[in-house]
């Protein structure tokens, strides 16, 4: 009994690992210049990951930066060699390496990418579709990325992926509960 209670509680304790923060629903990135990221972490985490940019309706798969530095929950990722693709739906996952695209540690909810002064709910923005090469490890232009010299907006509203965390971690002690 008790080692299925400490499965349980070790499976919830892996559900707080690393949270993309911004980009998000409410915080979406414009295609002018670097945008920010930020993320949570812990310890148990690894020290750095690759942030991959996503998008299954564009067919959109760029390595943002290699070797992000995990540690220091924030970054100004540089946009892609031809410039940041437009439209929505776009994701920003956190994957292990540029030789490990699907191993997938953390995922942004869906955000858009617009033009300055744009709004996601517009009916006059236009969506850019394109099909984007991932780089290989040799190609990677910027392999670390900086800090980021301003606070990226913060929204009180909670995110998606907390939620369910929260709902895993209310299951397992539940389960736990039941079990002991």
């Amino acid at each position: 009994m008790r080692s299925i209670a400490a499965f349980c509680l070790s499976f919830a304790a892996s559900a707080f690992a690393y949270t993309v923060i911004t980009p998000s629903t409410s915080a979406g990135w414009t295609n002018s210049g670097p945008q920010p990221c930020t993320w949570q972490r812990v310890d148990s985490d690894r020290l750095n990951f690759t942030a991959l940019l996503v998008n299954q309706d564009f067919s959109v798969r760029q390595i943002l930066s290699a070797l992000v530095d995990g540690t220091l929950e924030q970054v100004t990722l540089s946009p892609p060699n031809l410039g940041w693709p437009t439209g929505q739906g776009f994701r920003l996952n956190f994957v292990q390496d540029t030789e490990n695209l699907n191993a997938i540690l953390a995922q942004s909810s869906q955000f858009s990418i617009l033009p300055p002064n744009s709004t996601a709910s517009s009916s006059t923005t236009p969506i850019v579709a394109s099909t984007v090469v991932v780089q290989s490890s040799t190609a990677i232009n910027n392999p670390t990325s900086t800090t980021a010299n301003t606070t990226p907006p913060t929204t009180n509203a909670a995110s998606p992926a907390m939620s369910v965390q929260s709902g895993l971690l209310s299951i397992f002690a539940v389960m736990g509960f039941v079990l002991a």
